[in-house]
């Protein structure tokens, strides 16, 4: 479908997909601090005074993106990947599926992924471009028997798209330029279509 074969001895790309990449995962109001003598403490990190410290840290696997661009995995230290989990939820026919992916491909934090079993891609899945994390170059150059595909050219036209919205995103309030009577107007459409939507009126509104 959206991928194509990549094979373990090509350039990890991005777009690039592995599976069971190491994935931390530590509260840092409780984090399991080695002491002198490998005593072992809960602190938090707020407590902490140490330039370096030596935790232990809980870690998951997950499957990841590569997010970095082609020329940024071959020449800098670490490489960053977007978490892709599984699509919990269940729908009964394809109208109901396609009504879901092209809602959660409109939001800016997902991007689906199709399942697709001659890429080891077993289920509905999706990247979350929330949840990103890095690992040293070296180390997932090493892992690359876990890499099972890259997206294809269109898929990944779609996904760089999606990185810049993400990241280029701007929350404003879309009413600040309107005046008082304005503001009476949306008002009352406010009132009637959100009434649990939540605004404060400038002093230039009021």
């Amino acid at each position: 479908m959206i991928y194509e074969l990549v094979t373990p001895q090509e350039d990890i790309r991005q777009g690039d997909i592995f599976l069971n990449l190491p994935f931390d995962d530590f509260n840092l109001e409780h984090l399991k601090v080695i002491i002198d003598d490998n005593e072992i403490k809960n602190i938090a990190w707020a407590e902490i005074s140490e330039e370096d410290v030596e935790i232990i840290a809980k870690l998951q696997k997950v499957n990841a993106i590569v997010l970095s661009q082609d020329c940024d995995c071959l020449r800098e230290s670490d490489i960053t990947l977007a978490v892709i989990s599984k699509w919990e939820k269940k729908y009964e026919n394809p109208k109901n599926w396609m009504h879901r992916i092209r809602g959660l491909n409109r939001t800016n934090s997902k991007m689906y992924l199709p399942q697709d079993n001659n890429f080891k891609i077993e289920e509905r899945l999706h990247i979350e471009f929330s949840r990103i994390f890095k690992l040293p170059q070296k180390n997932l150059q090493s892992l690359r028997d876990s890499r099972v595909c890259r997206l294809n050219p269109e898929a990944i036209e779609h996904f760089r798209q999606k990185i810049g919205n993400y990241f280029i995103r701007y929350a404003f309030d879309e009413y600040y330029p309107l005046n008082k009577e304005e503001m009476d107007e949306y008002e009352k459409y406010r009132l009637e279509n959100n009434p649990d939507e939540k605004f404060e009126r400038r002093e230039y509104q009021k």
